[in-house]
């Protein structure tokens, strides 16, 4: 006697799918959305924008007995900061098939053309989010100890690798392959102690002078904070450590010792910064940008003095939360990167852009056809790239500070 089960009836039974789709993904950015907010917003044409600066006084000084020999005569003196813009892409491929079997509610939950479409543009918007926290030439991370002939690496940070990303394994001060490998893709990554990630091809020998870099994206990616907020560099074509540019770099204060010494920031710490900021530019510190939990630990700090409760934490735009120092809110960000907090002076940061966020559309229709492998054919899939020509500039980076060497919690 045979009896129908669930397996033999499988044919006939149907799956219940329950809408909407549910978002996964962290589309938060803060910090693009405060510069985009309240910085200034400049929009120009030409290769890139030349800001004057007021860097020296008139030296020609001197106090002198009746009749001394007046001073010599000074001047003053002036640099000129280079901003050149850069080209940011996004593009996307669908299927002429699946765009119209996705063009009604019984078909699919979403209009895939559309779901693609604007899934591109959110994500050039975090990923410019990530890179005005970098440090100027698209690093992502740094490989943390000699690897030989193997698909998997150790980084010092993977909290901007993810798996899909196309990624170049190469000497960080020339950009060179030598023994890393380019445009890879990343299988597997782990975090903890141990930060590795697996590649689809094997490196033949990387060691601490190799970076990980979206796949070539060195040194076109925008200026970063790690960068703008920074001594001894160059910064808009400025170099700050040369003799009589040191009014170039931002303020920076260790809370540890070093990357593998941290200590917690404290209410102290954020203050010293403050008045680091206050003393040497012409400007003050308006918010404090960090991470979850550094955060935490200086609310936990005021926690142990009974002095932090709900009335001390403040709603902020877009429903962000912050906990104040010295009227300075201080913000968790969860793009910022691992043991830092800056603080940022809004009025010093430019928006530097030739071209708005937009499809490319010269000819009249976002989208185009795929060529085929034969020379004059085409296939049944539509193609269409999302641009950004846009650049973070920042006018006075001494009006800027970071914490550095904080403890932290490791990347989720």
């Amino acid at each position: 006697m045979a009896t129908q089960t669930k397996s033999t009836a499988d044919a006939i039974l149907k799956d219940l799918y329950v809408g909407p789709v549910v978002e996964q993904l962290n589309k938060k950015t803060f910090m693009l959305d405060m510069i985009e907010r309240d910085s200034d917003h400049i929009d120009h044409t030409g290769r890139r924008a030349v800001i004057p600066l007021h860097t020296g006084r008139n030296r020609g000084r001197g106090s002198r007995g009746d009749g001394g020999t007046l001073p010599t005569a000074g001047v003053q003196t002036w640099q000129d900061a280079i901003v050149p813009i850069k080209y940011h892409y996004q593009s996307i491929e669908v299927s002429d098939a699946a765009i119209e079997a996705s063009t009604s509610n019984e078909g699919a939950f979403l209009n895939i053309l559309n779901a693609e479409t604007k899934g591109c543009a959110e994500d050039m918007k975090k990923d410019l989010q990530r890179q005005i926290y970098g440090t100027g030439d698209g690093l992502l991370g740094t490989v943390a100890k000699t690897a030989e002939e193997t698909k998997t690496i150790e980084l010092d940070s993977v909290q901007y690798v993810a798996i899909g990303d196309p990624v170049d394994v190469i000497v960080k001060s020339s950009g060179e392959k030598s023994e890393g490998i380019e445009a890879v893709t990343v299988l597997k990554r782990t975090g903890g102690k141990t930060k590795t990630i697996e590649l689809s091809e094997k490196v033949k020998k990387v060691g601490t002078t190799y970076g990980v870099y979206i796949a070539g994206n060195r040194s076109n990616e925008s200026n970063g904070l790690r960068n703008i907020i920074a001594t001894n560099r160059t910064l808009h074509e400025i170099n700050s450590e040369t003799a009589g540019n040191e009014f170039w770099n931002g303020q920076v204060r260790n809370v540890g010792e070093s990357a593998s010494a941290l200590a917690v920031a404290g209410e102290t710490s954020f203050e010293l910064l403050t008045d680091d900021v206050g003393f040497t530019g012409q400007g003050e510190v308006e918010v404090f940008l960090t991470t979850r939990g550094i955060r935490r630990r200086l609310a936990d700090t005021y926690q142990s003095q009974k002095r932090y409760n709900d009335a001390q934490a403040v709603n902020i735009h877009g429903g962000y939360s912050a906990i104040m120092v010295n009227e300075k809110p201080v913000i968790a960000d969860d793009d910022c990167p691992r043991t830092y907090a800056f603080g940022l002076n809004k009025d010093s940061f430019r928006w530097f852009q030739s071209a708005p966020p937009g499809w490319l559309d010269r000819d009249g229709g976002i989208l185009r056809l795929k060529a085929g492998t034969t020379a004059g054919t085409n296939v049944a899939v539509w193609q269409g790239s999302f641009r950004w020509y846009a650049n973070l500039g920042n006018v006075a980076p001494s009006r800027n500070g970071v914490l550095q060497y904080c403890e932290d919690d490791l990347p989720g």
